[in-house]
């Protein structure tokens, strides 16, 4: 289920399933928290992380509203987190999310992403208690529009994105469509503007959330 792409991620990486119960772990996530994938997976995230919000107000809880996007709906905006990892230090980090199907029908894995310092606060940081009141309706709402980005993928597109999303870096995908390596890379960049993505695993969580892949 998880592409090889997220295991080899810079970025750490875990997902969770609608019960807040780690699934996957990468070794970024392993370096970063300090957290081993074999204490993680299995774990509650809210009681491996137990997150604090810039000013020190808990963010992980067994309660939260992430987890809720198990159940679809658009992803949160960055938001900040600090952490004490188990040797003592405290580390500052900002977490995107991602959501990728799950063996469940209509259900998804919520992937973090987690990236090690700060940066600038912005207008979108996620709300949480605004997430607490977010309709089903609504959410699946805004799943339903999104799969009109992918109408905009060229065929030649679409075989690039599948391939990312089984693992394969650019130079293995130009050997396979027997195309130029910077060619495959404008491929890439045409693709994750029109899917309105910033990074090639966002493009392979959305082919595979929208099943464009």
């Amino acid at each position: 289920m998880f592409p090889d792409l997220m295991l080899r991620s810079l970025d750490g990486l875990f997902a969770v399933d609608a019960n807040q119960t780690v699934v996957f772990w990468n070794p970024a996530c392993e370096s970063i928290t300090g957290i081993a994938a074999n204490d993680a997976v299995g774990g509650s995230c809210h009681e491996l992380l137990k997150g604090q919000d810039p000013n020190g107000r808990p963010l992980c809880r067994s309660d939260c509203p992430v987890g809720s996007l198990a159940r679809g709906g658009p992803p949160p905006s960055k938001l900040c987190m600090r952490i004490d990892r188990p040797d003592g230090r405290k580390i500052q980090l900002n977490v995107g999310t991602m959501l990728i199907p799950s063996d469940l029908e209509d259900r998804w894995h919520v992937v973090h992403v987690l990236r090690q310092g700060r940066e600038p606060r912005t207008a979108g940081m996620f709300d949480y208690s605004s997430a607490q009141g977010t309709h089903p309706a609504r959410q699946r709402c805004a799943c339903a529009a999104a799969p009109a980005r992918g109408a905009l993928l060229t065929g030649r597109e679409r075989q690039v994105l599948r391939l990312m999303s089984e693992g394969h870096a650019a130079h293995a995908i130009s050997e396979q469509l027997n195309i130029g390596v910077t060619t495959v890379r404008n491929h890439i960049q045409r693709l994750m503007a029109k899917l309105e993505v910033h990074t090639r695993l966002e493009a392979v969580a959305y082919a595979l959330r929208h099943q464009l892949v």
